[in-house]
């Protein structure tokens, strides 16, 4: 059984009469704590289920906890969060991904890994506690020591939008291939969230002067601290050119420059060694 089928278990478990067979009709496939009007569980928006623990007496509140949040926070493979901290739970459940978002999440689901998709859906989390001004510490710390090689980077990419534009336009680009293969463009989004301290992405939403002084300033920090490279990447024509004119204007620069163009000619990437 996944998560939610064993959650409803625990649910008729705990609430025997209260809990209705009819949820398991009605297609449910989310579930989380609410502020429901009048009842303990109501569905909401045709799939979601919400219970409102303030219907609840002393006895089933304890058990919820000990058999549904607990044991939520233990599976760490299927858990949303793995953190026990109940104001963490509570961060979760207000800055669940809304209806854009949870298209957003449709799009990715079978194109990322699942590791991947599961650190998106909490980053995104991340990103709307944040916005609400919200301290972000533990959220974050949580994806991070999940995914110590690049949960914090992807955690930074999705609050700064890459995931809605940048990662979208490559899946895109890249099917475009005849060679396609779902496995590279997996590949591809790792190493490109693993290597964001030394990448610039060329966008069409900065000024060539913007992007030019974000790569003068990487590569003068990189030759003092880093691993002796830049990856600038591109998507499109135009940032295709925009890459190509950026290599040329630091080539003097750097020792050697390699250019990476995808079969389309729609992808770019240009890595600067020094």
């Amino acid at each position: 059984m996944n998560l939610l089928e064993i959650v409803f278990e625990k649910l008729k478990t705990i609430f025997e009469a209260k809990f209705s067979n009819s949820f398991n009709n009605n297609r449910i496939s989310l579930f989380n704590f609410s502020k429901n009007s009048t009842s303990l569980f109501e569905i909401r928006g045709g799939n979601r289920l919400s219970l409102d623990l303030t219907h609840a007496n002393p006895e089933e509140k304890k058990q919820v906890k000990e058999k549904i949040i607990d044991y939520a926070t233990q599976i760490e493979k299927e858990a949303f969060l793995v953190n026990p901290s109940l104001i963490t739970i509570k961060k979760v459940k207000e800055n669940l991904p809304d209806e854009a978002e949870q298209k957003l999440l449709e799009f990715y689901k079978d194109k990322l890994t699942p590791e991947m998709y599961t650190a998106l859906e909490a980053s995104i989390v991340v990103r709307n506690a944040f916005k609400r001004k919200e301290d972000i510490k533990e959220l974050k710390q949580s994806i991070a020591k999940k995914h110590p090689s690049w949960g914090n980077n992807l955690c930074n990419m999705v609050s700064e939008g890459y995931f809605d534009d940048y990662f979208k336009n490559l899946y895109l680009n890249m099917f475009k291939d005849e060679s396609f293969d779902i496995r590279a463009y997996q590949r591809n989004v790792e190493s490109t969230v693993k290597s964001l301290p030394f990448t610039v992405f060329v966008t069409k939403y900065k000024s060539y002067e913007e992007l030019s002084g974000e790569v003068r300033f990487k590569l003068s920090n990189l030759k003092k601290y880093g691993t002796g490279k830049l990856l600038i990447h591109g998507i499109g024509y135009e940032n295709i050119i925009t890459t190509q004119k950026l290599g040329e204007e630091y080539k003097s620069e750097v020792t050697d420059i390699k250019i990476d163009i995808n079969q389309s000619k729609t992808i770019i990437t240009s890595t600067l060694t020094f």
